[in-house]
């Protein structure tokens, strides 16, 4: 299932994208991230909690400065990415994510997009 979703963040998108795009830092900007820690080449271990349980696992993320895009995914087909562009006097990000798992609701989504904005707002 694909939830897509888009907000205006109050920030540069130089500067929203920057602080995305190193995957060390995205913990403080995903609410369900507990840590990311580089591998080699584009290879993350991920800690995260969903619905009370923590799981963990190796992902990809590649950051793509011109495009000023994130993307990540897993073995398990779970994948995602967020795009920054100009918006006015800040910037629209759009979070797109591919999960098999029913429990992830358009909602939870948004949701989490929506704490990202905040989070990003506050630190940029």
């Amino acid at each position: 299932m694909e939830h897509v979703h888009a907000e205006h963040v109050a920030a540069d998108p130089d500067r929203v994208f920057a602080a995305l795009a190193d995957p060390e830092s995205l913990a403080q900007f995903v609410p369900q991230l507990t840590s990311i820690r580089q591998r080699d080449g584009d290879r993350v271990e991920v800690e995260a909690r969903y619905e009370g349980r923590t799981q963990s696992g190796e992902a990809y993320f590649r950051a793509s400065e011109d495009e000023r895009k994130v993307e990540w995914g897993s073995d398990a087909g779970y994948h995602g990415w967020m795009q920054v562009v100009e918006d006015g006097d800040g910037s629209m990000l759009t979070l797109s994510l591919h999960t098999t798992h029913v429990e992830h609701a358009d909602h939870d989504v948004a949701a989490t997009l929506d704490a990202i904005r905040r989070l990003v707002e506050a630190s940029v």
